[in-house]
């Protein structure tokens, strides 16, 4: 039983693996597509600095020279702007970086990048919202941190552009007036309301994943305890059939080999030592099994009875574990303490594409009857002739 629990847990930890895994490619192609976000942010900042630049130009509205234009409003911008993404493609392309660092950098990047635009454009009161996107980008990765740290700058933003830094010399203060005050600190409830909603949002999500992934693992053990042997904690008798219908479906490019194992004079330990120390042979002999059978799926077919199905294995690998098997087996001190001859009869088949599983286990059974008239032997089926190994 204890066996059983602790193939469970296993169970339990490789599939959590694998969903963080799965969240993990998930997390990283959104990133990939925010950096390019970034980046698609940056020229179309760039192109339309460009448009406003030549409309005020026509229209006889800009109220300083052309150079020193040029240089407040599309050189400086433009520079720091491509420095960023600069420094973020150095990031994203690096070995030596996490995961989360990149998503640190990507998201708190953007945040600098608006900065410049709400800085050099304050006058345009409603480019606030831009700080919005930077915020909700963020949201996806459901990390708390780094959507906090990314609606704390994006404040922080909003408040030096407008209170400490007048880049555009036409931006009137907001505290000129009372309406422009006004304007100000209703921006600052919008954003602040907004980042608190996205955090609102991302515990909903995270508990709506937890109360997902608990119910799969749930189902999960209830189709594994269906396919476990409960004594031994190998795969039982439904694991043997739907591995026999996948083996049938499976390419002839692969190759099966199956093993019928029977203990010898098991009965005889049934009926001299009790049931307990039969649990006991039949517990010991499957550890052997998943000891010795490496990658391939042992199974309890029944009683006494087990078998092995190895795919992609070598004929001469395959009757190498069964001679390993027969060996640490038949050391019966180690296994229940008794003087009873302990010994395992096999029977080998090799499964040929387009035969029925149940021609397969018939082959075997018939191997596994010849060596069961000596016992301890194994026994390898062709058509044509039996074959017997010690």
């Amino acid at each position: 039983m204890a066996e059983v629990f602790t193939q469970r847990n296993k169970m339990d930890k490789s599939f959590l693996s694998e969903v963080e895994e799965e969240y993990k490619s998930i997390d990283n192609k959104w990133l990939n597509l925010h950096y390019q976000i970034t980046i698609a942010v940056v020229v179309f900042v760039f192109i339309l600095e460009c448009l406003i630049g030549i409309l005020l130009f026509y229209t006889s509205e800009i109220n300083t020279t052309i150079p020193l234009y040029l240089v407040k409003f599309l050189i400086i911008p433009s520079t720091l702007n491509t420095g960023c993404l600069f420094i973020e493609y150095k990031i994203m392309h690096s070995s030596r970086m996490s995961q989360n660092s990149k998503i640190f950098t990507v998201s708190l990047s953007l945040v600098f990048i608006f900065f410049i635009v709400y800085m050099v454009h304050s006058v345009f009161a409603s480019l606030y919202f831009i700080f919005a996107l930077s915020i909700l980008l963020t949201a996806i990765y459901g990390i708390y941190r780094l959507t906090t740290l990314t609606a704390i700058l994006s404040i922080i933003s909003i408040i030096s552009s407008e209170l400490l830094i007048q880049w555009d010399s036409d931006k009137v203060s907001v505290l000129e007036d009372g309406i422009s005050l006004s304007n100000f600190l209703i921006s600052l409830f919008v954003l602040i309301s907004f980042s608190v909603v996205s955090l609102v949002i991302i515990y909903f999500e995270k508990a709506k994943t937890t109360a997902s992934l608990q119910k799969e693992i749930e189902r999960l053990k209830l189709r594994q305890i269906v396919l476990i042997d409960e004594l031994t904690g190998i795969s039982n008798r439904i694991a043997f059939r739907n591995a026999m219908e996948k083996m049938e479906k499976d390419s002839c490019d692969n190759t099966y080999i199956f093993v019928m194992i029977d203990l010898d004079n098991f009965k005889l330990i049934n009926d001299s030592l009790g049931h307990v120390a039969g649990d006991n042979c039949l517990i010991a002999f499957s550890s052997i099994l998943k000891k010795n059978c490496g990658d391939a799926i042992p199974f309890r077919y029944g009683g006494d009875e087990f078998s092995i199905l190895f795919k992609n294995t070598t004929l001469e690998k395959v009757l190498e574990s069964c001679a390993n098997i027969q060996k640490e087996f038949k050391s019966n001190d180690q296994i229940i303490n008794s003087e009873l001859p302990l010994s395992a009869s096999i029977g080998v088949a090799s499964y040929e594409c387009g035969t029925a599983p149940s021609r397969l286990i018939t082959n075997s059974d018939k191997a596994l009857y010849q060596s069961k008239t000596v016992k301890n032997k194994v026994t390898v089926f062709n058509e044509f002739s039996i074959n017997s190994s010690q």
